[in-house]
Order: C-alpha cells, then sequence, then structure tokens
C-alpha cells in the first residue's frame, strides 16, 4: 500500500491552513487607550492584504451604549463615508486603517473595532479599549504600627482615590527621601516602611501622586500626639536648650551687673578713706 499520498495531502492542508491566516489581517497597537478630556486620541493600525487577494473596504465601528459605525472606506472608489456624529471629528488613514479622533470626551469611551475585509469575503477584526484618563484625587496616608521584641516599626501607605496611572514619591520635612537600612520604599512608592523607629525619625511625610494632568499632597507627622514619645523628647530639647541658654544669659547679666555695683562701692569706700587720712 502506498502511504505517500495520503501524506502529501494532509501536509498540503496543513500548509494552506497555516497560510491562510497570512492572506487578511489587522492589528491594532494599543490594546488599551486612554483619552483627556478635550484633546485628541489616535487608534494606529496595520493591515496586511495577501498577493493573491484584494482589499474590498475597511469599517470602524465603537461599541459603548449600543455598537455605532464610525466610517467605512470603500477601496474600489476610494471613498471613506463617515457617520453623522463623527463627520467633522476624525481623520482616516487608508494606507494604514488609523483613525484619528478629535475632542475626545467621556461619551467616546468604549470599545472601538476595526473590520477589513476582502474581496473574496475574507475579513480580519481587532478591537481596542478607550476609557478617561482621570485627574488624580483623593490622596490618603495612612500608618500601620508594628511592635515586636519592643523594636517599633511602623509603615506609611499612600492611595488614591481615582486617577489614571498614579505615580508615587515621599518627602520627609520637604526633603526628598531614599532607601537606608532603616527604611524601604516598596509597592510601587506606595508604602513608606521605618524599622528601629527613633528621635530622628519623627517629623513630617508627605506623600506627592502624580500623572500627566494634575498631582496632589498629603502629610502625616510623627509626632508626640501619635504616642511617639521620642518624639516628644525630640522636639522639646530644642526648646529646652533655647530655655536654658536664656536663664543663663540673664543670670550671667545679673551677677556681672552685681559684681560691677559692689566693685563701685567698694571703689567708693577705699576712695573716702584715702581722703580723710
Amino acid at each position: 500500500m502506498d502511504i505517500k499520498g495520503p501524506k502529501a495531502i494532509v501536509f498540503i492542508n496543513v500548509v494552506l491552513l497555516l497560510t491562510a491566516g497570512y492572506a487578511l489581517n489587522v492589528n491594532l497597537r494599543d490594546a488599551v487607550i486612554y483619552g483627556i478630556s478635550g484633546q485628541p486620541i489616535h487608534l494606529q493600525a496595520s493591515y496586511h492584504v495577501g498577493p493573491s487577494n484584494r482589499l474590498h473596504s475597511i469599517i470602524w465601528k465603537v461599541d459603548n451604549v449600543g455598537a455605532t459605525r464610525i466610517l467605512q472606506y470603500i477601496v474600489s472608489m476610494n471613498t471613506t463615508i463617515p457617520s453623522s456624529p463623527y463627520r467633522t471629528r476624525i481623520q482616516f488613514d487608508s494606507e494604514t486603517g488609523s483613525l484619528r479622533l478629535s475632542n475626545f470626551t467621556p461619551f467616546d469611551q468604549g470599545t472601538y473595532q476595526i473590520t477589513v475585509t476582502a474581496d473574496d469575503g475574507a475579513e480580519d477584526k481587532a478591537s481596542t479599549q478607550v476609557t478617561m484618563y482621570e485627574h488624580i484625587a483623593g490622596v490618603t496616608v495612612t500608618m500601620t504600627p508594628n511592635v515586636t521584641n519592643s523594636m517599633r516599626n511602623i509603615t506609611l501607605s499612600c492611595s488614591v482615590e481615582r486617577g489614571t496611572r498614579p505615580e508615587f514619591s515621599w518627602t520627609k520635612d520637604r526633603k526628598n527621601i531614599t532607601e537606608t537600612e532603616r527604611l524601604s520604599i516598596g509597592n510601587s512608592g506606595q508604602t513608606l516602611e521605618l524599622y528601629m523607629l527613633g528621635a530622628e525619625d519623627c517629623g513630617t511625610y508627605t506623600c506627592l501622586v502624580t500623572n500627566q494632568l494634575n498631582n496632589q499632597t498629603q502629610s502625616l507627622s510623627l509626632s508626640a500626639s501619635l504616642n511617639f514619645l521620642q518624639c516628644s523628647t525630640d522636639l522639646a530639647s530644642p526648646k529646652r536648650h533655647h530655655y536654658l541658654l536664656a536663664i543663663i544669659t540673664v543670670a550671667s547679666g545679673i551677677v556681672l551687673m552685681s559684681l560691677l555695683i559692689y566693685s563701685t562701692k567698694v571703689g567708693k569706700i577705699a576712695l573716702q578713706s584715702t581722703r580723710s587720712k
């Protein structure tokens, strides 16, 4: 029995199946796109049509409340037909299939889909999610104490209620913080861990959250009011030093003045005694 014939047929079928996928395909560069209110968004596409076929049309749709056609491009007529809601807001590149939508609004959020169709009816689709880029808002800083083996450690956590792609950074008493053996920054900058808390760690810690639209800060102070006795000592010591210095200065002045008065009186008495002789 000759088994080469069936094997050859199977091989050819597999090759045809593999190559058929490359005859027509379309891709979108970004899986998620963030739109900023009032600014344009770019949906960058690319497509490929095999040499044995020709492109018939390209259709863009958006699905938010319901599916809405944005435009249809008919290759044979070299004509772009936009839907009325988008007529003045779109620019279409027929060479790549890319779409530019101007004056982005919250109502433009949704799933955008491009469909390319060949003359023989074959088609391929690609989609991307478009959502609003939000301002930073609702920044909070919380503290979690951790007392073990008489060693007091704390974790400061910074969170944001909303905001797209927030970036976190910390300062202490308005100076940038860098990691040390007793301080570490984790969770992409959201947490600040202090180990073996001492008087030098007392002060005001500020979390700065930023994105492309704005920034917000929130602060938390490690002080005696939070039951950190070392902070009370640390903060009170300079005041005590100032008071002590003032007392010493006043006392010294009184002593010097007393000595001056005493010396003057003694001098007068000696002078009078000399004259009387």
